[in-house]
C-alpha cells in the first residue's frame, strides 16, 4: 500500500483509498509526529524527528507551496514508509492535515461559511479545485462566473460548498464561486445609500467613463460627465488605470446591480459662487478653448466657460478670419457681459476688454492731420485705410491723385503703407474720410503760378480714352485732356491713328482751371491749335517777305500763294 500511494498522485486516488491508507499507515508508523525543517532541497524537505535527521517530506506531500516554508518551521507529519537502506523515513505532512482539512470543509458546508481554495484548471463541464491546499472539489461552470475562454482567477478564491456528499470511494464535495458573490453583491447594495461617499480602484477607463472597482464583487461607473466639472476634459486626462479614488454614489440600481458615481461632486460646483467671483461688467483673464464660426469660447477656470460671439470680436463692421486673431490655448482678457447661472452661460466680450478705440479717438486724431495708415481694402469707389487695429477710414476715389483715376488699383494696392490726411471724423457713426492727395503738395498750385492759357507745353500721351487723350505733363506731374477734336486739323475717325500711347509731343494749352476751393483743377491742350498757330506764323512770314520784293504784275495775294505753294511743294 505505502508503494501504491508514493507511485501516485493523491489526486489519482479516491479519499476512502488514502483515509485507508492513513489508517494502515497510523496503526504502522503512530499517528502523528512533530518535525522541524532542517533543509529545503529541489524536490522536498530535510526534516529531523525525534532529534535525528532522519525524515525526507516529498514536495507532493506538502501542504503549502515549497518556497513558502523557512529552516526552523514546525510541521506535523505523518511516516509513510522507513527506507532502511538510506537510513530515513518518508513522511507526509498533507496526510495529517487532510482529514482536519476535510472536516472543515464538511462544518462548512453545514454553517454556510466560505472556505478558500485555489482552482487548478478546466475540466468537463467546470474547473478542478483544491481546497484548504488538500481537499479536492468540483467548480460546475454555471458556478464559477467564469466566461468560456476566460482567463482562470489566480490564487486563493472563497467558495461556498454546496454539496458535501460521503460515497463508499470516497466524499463528493461540489463548490460555488458565486454564491458568496452574490448574497455579498446583495448585502453590499442593500447598505449602499444614494450620496454616500465610497472608496475604490480604477480599473479600466472608456471614453464613456472610467470603472471603479469598488470590493471584489461590485463594480462602479463614473459616467464622463461625472468626471470633472470642466466639461472639455477627458476621462483620460483626468484619471488613469489604478488610480485609488474616493467616489460619491450618485444612482444606485439593485435590480440591475449597476451603481453610478461622481468624482466632480465631492469638488465644490464653480458655478455656485461664479456671479460673486466674476460680477458682470469685470474684465477677467481666460483660456481660448475653442473657435467656432459664430465666435469662440474661453475658460474661466475649469469647468466655467464663456462665449465670446462675433459680434463681441471686432470693433466696427470688421470681418476677420477668427483664426488670424487669436489661436486655442492662447490666454486672452475678456469682459463678463452677462452670467445665466441656471443655464450655466456666460456671454462675454473681447473687444470691450480691449477698450473701444473710438472712445478718445478726437484725442488721438485731428481733422487735417497728415497721419500713416495701411490699405486694408481696395474698392471700385475708393480704398479702406487702417490707421490703427479697429480705426480705418474711407479714401474716396476723388481723393485718391492730383489726376485723374481711371482704376483705383493703379494708385494703391493692398497691404501697401501710405500716408494720409484726415478730412473728417463721424465718431458716433465711427466713420473717417481720409485723402491720400492732399497728404502731398498740390502740383496745381505751381501751374496756376506758372502757366496760363496760350502757353505751349510738352508731355507724353499716356493713354486713350473714347472722348480723346491723356497727356502727363512734363515737369509739372499733372494730367491734361487732348480732345478728340484738338488731335489734328481734320477730323479724326481713330485716334490710334493720329497718335500713339507714350508718343511725347507738344501742345498749346487752351484751357486751365484752378479753383482748390472747388476742388476743380484741370487742363485742356490742344495740337490743332499748335499747328494753326504755327501756320499763322509762317503766313505772316512770309507776307513779310514778299512785302519786301520789287514790284511785280502779280498783286500780293497771288505772290503769297505762289510763295507758299513753293513751301508746299518743298516740304513734299
Amino acid at each position: 500500500m505505502e508503494e501504491k500511494y508514493n507511485g501516485q498522485n493523491e489526486e489519482n486516488l479516491s479519499m476512502e483509498d488514502i483515509l485507508k491508507q492513513m489508517d494502515e499507515v497510523d496503526e504502522r508508523r503512530g499517528r502523528s509526529k512533530t518535525a522541524e525543517v532542517h533543509s529545503i532541497q529541489p524536490d522536498g524537505l530535510l526534516v529531523i524527528l525525534e532529534g535525528k535527521l532522519d525524515g525526507f517530506a516529498p514536495e507532493s506531500e506538502l501542504v503549502k507551496p515549497l518556497k513558502e516554508y523557512n529552516i526552523g518551521d514546525k510541521i506535523e507529519v505523518q511516516i509513510m514508509k522507513v527506507d532502511e537502506d538510506e537510513g530515513r523515513s518518508v513522511v507526509s505532512e498533507k496526510r495529517i492535515y487532510f482529514r482536519t482539512a476535510l472536516k472543515k470543509v464538511e462544518n462548512a458546508y453545514k454553517s454556510g461559511e466560505p472556505v478558500t481554495g485555489t482552482i487548478l484548471g478546466e475540466t468537463k463541464g467546470g474547473y478542478n479545485v483544491k481546497l484548504l491546499n488538500v481537499v479536492p472539489a468540483f467548480l460546475p461552470g454555471s458556478q464559477s462566473g467564469i466566461r468560456r475562454g476566460r482567463p482562470i482567477p489566480e490564487g486563493e478564491q472563497e467558495f461556498k460548498v454546496i454539496n458535501f456528499r460521503k460515497k463508499k470511494r470516497g466524499t463528493n464535495i461540489v463548490v460555488s464561486l458565486t454564491a458568496f458573490k452574490e448574497e455579498k453583491v446583495k448585502a453590499y447594495f442593500e447598505a449602499l445609500e444614494t450620496g454616500s461617499t465610497v472608496e475604490g480602484t480604477i480599473e479600466s477607463i472608456k471614453d464613456f467613463g472610467a470603472f471603479v472597482r469598488l470590493t471584489n464583487e461590485v463594480v462602479g461607473l463614473i459616467p464622463a460627465s461625472e468626471v470633472s466639472w470642466d466639461p472639455s476634459q477627458k476621462v483620460h486626462d483626468v484619471l488613469n488605470v489604478g488610480d485609488k479614488v474616493t467616489v460619491k454614489v450618485i444612482d444606485v440600481d439593485p435590480e440591475k446591480k449597476k451603481i453610478s458615481l461622481s468624482l466632480k461632486q465631492l469638488q465644490e460646483d464653480p458655478w455656485n459662487t461664479v456671479e460673486e467671483k466674476y460680477p458682470v461688467g469685470s474684465v477677467v483673464e481666460g483660456v481660448v478653448k475653442s473657435i467656432v464660426p459664430f465666435g469662440f469660447f474661453v475658460m474661466i477656470e475649469p469647468g466655467v466657460e464663456g462665449l465670446v460671439h462675433i459680434s463681441e470680436v471686432f470693433w466696427g463692421n470688421v470681418r476677420r478670419d477668427l483664426k488670424e486673431l487669436i489661436r486655442e490655448g492662447d490666454r486672452v482678457k475678456v469682459k463678463i457681459k452677462d452670467i445665466d447661472k441656471e443655464k450655466r452661460t456666460l456671454s462675454l466680450s473681447y473687444r470691450e476688454a480691449l477698450g473701444d478705440p473710438w472712445d478718445n479717438i478726437e484725442e488721438k486724431y485731428k481733422v487735417g492731420e497728415i497721419v500713416d495708415g495701411k490699405v486694408v481694402k481696395v474698392l471700385p469707389t475708393g480704398a479702406i485705410v487702417e490707421l490703427e487695429e479697429y480705426v480705418s477710414g474711407f479714401v474716396p476715389v476723388s481723393e485718391m491723385s492730383w489726376n485723374f483715376v481711371d482704376r483705383v488699383e493703379d494708385v494703391v494696392k493692398e497691404s501697401s503703407e501710405v500716408k494720409t490726411k484726415i478730412l473728417s471724423i463721424d465718431k458716433e457713426n465711427r466713420r473717417m474720410r481720409l485723402s491720400l492727395k492732399q497728404a502731398t503738395e498740390d502740383p496745381w498750385q505751381k501751374v496756376h503760378t506758372e502757366l496760363k492759357v496760350g502757353d505751349y507745353v510738352e508731355g507724353k500721351i499716356t493713354r486713350l480714352i473714347k472722348s480723346g487723350a491723356v497727356v502727363m505733363v512734363d515737369g509739372y506731374g499733372v494730367e491734361a485732356f487732348l480732345p478728340a477734336s484738338q488731335v489734328a486739323m481734320k477730323r479724326v475717325e481713330n485716334l490710334e491713328d493720329a497718335i500713339k500711347i507714350g508718343e511725347h509731343r507738344r501742345f498749346k494749352i487752351i484751357r486751365l482751371v484752378y479753383d482748390p476751393e472747388k476742388d476743380v483743377r484741370n487742363m485742356v491742350v490742344s495740337i490743332k491749335q499748335l499747328l494753326l498757330d504755327k501756320e499763322k506764323e509762317e503766313t505772316q512770314k512770309a507776307l513779310e517777305e514778299l512785302s519786301g520784293e520789287e514790284s511785280s504784275t502779280l498783286s500780293l495775294g497771288e505772290k503769297l500763294k505762289e510763295h507758299l505753294e513753293k513751301n508746299s511743294e518743298g516740304e513734299k
